[in-house]
């Protein structure tokens, strides 16, 4: 599956319209499928949307300003769960995400204090 930034085109027409969307990240279907089923289970729990949009196609669209939000809300849920099994998890999601959004904002976004285990391994995240 290959993501792009922006909002998922609604006809066949607005597809063949977007040339010049930015690709950000190209997975095999396995790892592409997990990725955006622990997002939408975490968007679920958090009851926050996350920007991004899995139409079919092989395509998944991610927003970046609300996908920056989404991560910083996850941040934040975790420092006050308390959870550490739950934070295991979420490790490699966020990991995952950390990196998408780079990509699709152009910088990394600074990791909250208290998040070490995050950071590491991070640069693995191709």
């Amino acid at each position: 599956m290959t993501f792009y930034t922006g909002t998922a085109p609604a006809t066949a027409y607005e597809q063949s319209d977007r040339s010049g969307k930015l690709e950000i990240w190209d997975r095999s279907q396995k790892t592409s499928f997990m990725f955006c089923a622990q997002i939408a289970s975490l968007e679920e729990m958090l009851k926050t949307p996350s920007g991004v949009d899995a139409p079919g196609n092989d395509e998944v669209y991610i927003d970046p300003p609300v996908f920056r939000a989404f991560i910083l809300a996850a941040f934040d849920y975790l420092r006050h769960s308390g959870s550490l099994p739950l934070r295991r998890m979420l490790v490699g999601v966020l990991q995952t995400a950390l990196f998408l959004d780079a990509r699709a904002s152009g910088e990394a976004l600074p990791i909250p204090p208290g998040f070490n285990d995050i950071e590491e391994g991070l640069e693995d995240i191709t």
